[in-house]
């Protein structure tokens, strides 16, 4: 099992705000980290990447908009030890 961090994600909604769909995310976290890939976040358990915006939308990291697009949520806050 491929396993990184759910920031990852963020990072890859950060680059292209507002360009993905639900599906164009799944397709995309695929493309970049692979069909298996499995996230883990600070608390610790891995889970598959059909489940990161969910989980992300439920942490107000981000949100999907009107338009049906996802982008940061306007109050994410990220754990310094995962910033750029």
């Amino acid at each position: 099992m491929n396993t990184t961090h759910i920031h990852e994600v963020i990072f890859l909604v950060q680059d292209n705000d507002g360009v993905f769909t639900e599906e164009g995310l799944n397709n995309a976290i695929a493309e970049k980290m692979g069909a298996d890939v499995h996230f883990v976040a600070c608390s610790g358990v891995p889970f598959p990447k059909e489940e990161a915006l969910a989980f992300l939308i439920e942490r107000d990291k981000v949100l999907v908009n009107n338009e049906g697009k996802v982008e940061v949520h306007p109050t994410m806050k990220m754990c310094d030890s995962h910033t750029r």
